[in-house]
């Protein structure tokens, strides 16, 4: 399976961007090689400060959901949640649109990668607790996409498919195994929807959330969150859902250039105890009640989609084979469901 080519900005649009964005020369651009692959970005380096430049990819919306992204990023920001802060163009607005696409630049944020610290796990928390508080006062407007992985409905009929793409994508998998292995994962996620809807979370609360928070998504510096990055996934959402999405990646060991049998499906008690404590400490208030139940199921939840949508449109998940990568996170939702009681007195 062959990966697409990463986009890149040429110096005729680093130019002519940052022109229109008013920065001083000499610039001097370096591409940056994370995230998207889709979305062309660049360091800038300026005699006024250095700043990323990001050329949006063409699947990412237009212009009103451009308008939201960028007034919610501008609302957390002027509320003092660690997001980097958008530049405006001399005419006040933060996009240009060019021949090639819309572009937003972003001023540069120091910081390192998460390195798996309790102190980290309570920051990241604490930094989704301020956004959640924050968001609070967003009036978001029309064009919020109300989304979720907490979704309607069952699987039925969703394991042909998965496994029909892994076949594809990869013909010597053990079918007979794969096809088990899915309709565990789903029968699963099926249960954890409805115990979600058992306990009765109100859809009226909804509000603005990340909905992408993992690892690669945020900045640290010497235990503190300096920025919560990408905000391309925010959508009207529960919080609930994204203290879930939160506790599965940051509870998560590592699996890049681990061996498969090396795969750890149990997630880590203390760095979720950790983020809980911080979401709670960051919104001035702990989840509610029937939020803090919802947890261990929201979480399957978030697992068995995160996983099976793009298998079932690749046959893998990224680079990785569906046979063993389903596998772990059967194992890993199997281990959160015989756990819920657990999660929900983190």
């Amino acid at each position: 399976m062959k990966a697409h080519q990463r986009q890149l900005l040429s110096l005729e649009e680093v130019r002519e961007v940052s022109r229109q964005f008013g920065l001083r020369r000499p610039i001097e651009a370096e591409p940056i090689g994370r995230g998207s692959r889709n979305s062309a970005k660049s360091s800038l380096r300026t005699p006024g400060g250095r700043f990323m430049l990001k050329r949006r990819a063409a699947d990412m919306g237009g212009p009103d959901r451009l308008s939201f992204l960028h007034a919610f990023q501008l609302h957390l920001s002027d509320s003092g949640v660690p997001v980097p802060r958008l530049v405006r163009t001399a005419s006040g607005t933060t996009a240009v649109v060019g021949p090639l696409g819309t572009y937003e630049l972003f001023e540069w944020v120091d910081g390192t990668r998460w390195s798996q610290q309790l102190v980290e796990a309570a920051a990241m928390g604490a930094a989704l607790g301020s956004m959640l508080k924050s968001s609070r006062s967003f009036i978001p407007g029309a064009h919020v996409p109300a989304i979720s992985f907490h979704r309607a409905g069952t699987f039925e009929g969703a394991a042909a498919p998965i496994v029909a793409a892994a076949m594809r994508a990869d013909p010597d998998t053990n079918e007979a195994a794969l096809r088990t292995t899915t309709e565990a994962l789903l029968e699963r996620g099926t249960r954890a929807y409805a115990c979600v809807e058992a306990l009765g979370l109100d859809p009226s609360a909804r509000i603005c959330v990340h909905g992408d928070t993992h690892p690669g998504n945020a900045l640290f510096d010497a235990g503190t969150v300096r920025a919560l990055l990408d905000f391309d996934s925010a959508r009207l959402d529960y919080r609930a859902c994204e203290a879930a999405n939160a506790l599965v990646h940051f509870g998560n060991d590592p699996i890049a250039g681990v061996p498969v049998e090396g795969w750890r499906a149990e997630l880590d008690v203390r760095r979720m105890a950790a983020v809980v404590s911080g979401i709670g400490h960051g919104m001035g208030a702990m989840l509610q009640p029937e939020e803090r139940k919802a947890l261990p199921w929201l979480m399957i939840e978030s697992c068995t989609l995160e996983s099976i949508v793009p298998i079932a449109r690749t046959g893998r998940f990224a680079h990785l084979r569906a046979d063993g990568f389903l596998e772990f996170i059967e194992r890993k939702t199997a281990w959160i469901e015989a756990n819920a009681e657990l999660i929900e007195a983190l």
